[in-house]
């Protein structure tokens, strides 16, 4: 990719609006944290625990060790939707921008076109059906980018390796409902020490893992822009 061209990044919309997701993620997260801890003073100050009633608003008052574990895992989660719509739409601007870059690389049929009435409704085809091809999984992802643009999204394979570890939790999350499987098993086995047994929960201090992936995407968006 030209100088000039890499000097651009920076403002692609797609970038800012990743970086602007992740702020908001993250702020709504230790917002709510904060709002729970404020809560806890609040009740032992005024000792309302104690006064008539209280039982009827004690489930809206008190957040329990487990729900606040939930919370920064929801937040995991959303940190990784952030990322993922970055994915596809990074990729979107790139093709936008350097329309050479994915040309001979896709044919269409006549019946995925016949509809469109104008070329530039065919070429949004062309840039979303390959965007989302590129975007299936992260290294084909970051594989690409290198490639074609000579955008580094890991400085090292270790770096790539701990990301889709991370990712991996994420699916066990989402998939699996945290208990774990033998897909998950056999990628975290280069990352724990530890064999991972199998069927079971997988605790995890999901605030510290939270705050781990967000450390990571920052890293991520720093690579791509020195680039």
């Amino acid at each position: 990719m030209q100088k000039e061209a890499k000097e651009k990044i920076k403002n692609l919309k797609s970038l800012v609006n990743f970086k602007n997701e992740l702020k908001e993620t993250r702020t709504l997260i230790h917002a709510l944290e904060t709002q729970v801890i404020a809560t806890k003073e609040f009740l032992k100050v005024t000792k309302a625990k104690e006064k008539p009633g209280y039982e009827k608003f004690q489930k809206f008052l008190e957040i329990t060790d487990k729900q606040i574990a939930k919370l920064h895992e929801l937040g995991f989660v959303a940190l990784f939707a952030n990322f993922e719509c970055f994915m596809f739409e990074f990729l979107k601007d790139l093709f936008r921008r350097h329309t050479h870059s994915f040309q001979s690389d896709k044919i269409a049929k006549f019946e995925d076109i016949k509809d469109f009435k104008t070329v530039k409704e065919v070429k949004e085809y062309f840039i979303d059906s390959f965007a989302i091809e590129k975007s299936y999984d992260i290294e084909t992802w970051t594989s690409f980018l290198n490639q074609r643009f000579g955008i580094i999204i890991f400085k090292n394979r270790k770096d790539l390796l701990r990301f889709k570890a991370l990712n991996s939790i994420r699916n066990l999350i989402l998939h699996s409902g945290s208990k774990t499987n033998v897909k998950f098993r056999n990628e975290m086995r280069n990352l724990l020490k530890t064999p991972v047994p199998i069927g079971k929960p997988f605790k995890l201090d999901m605030k510290r893992y939270f705050v781990v992936l967000h450390s990571c995407l920052q890293i991520l968006i720093k690579n791509i822009e020195k680039s």
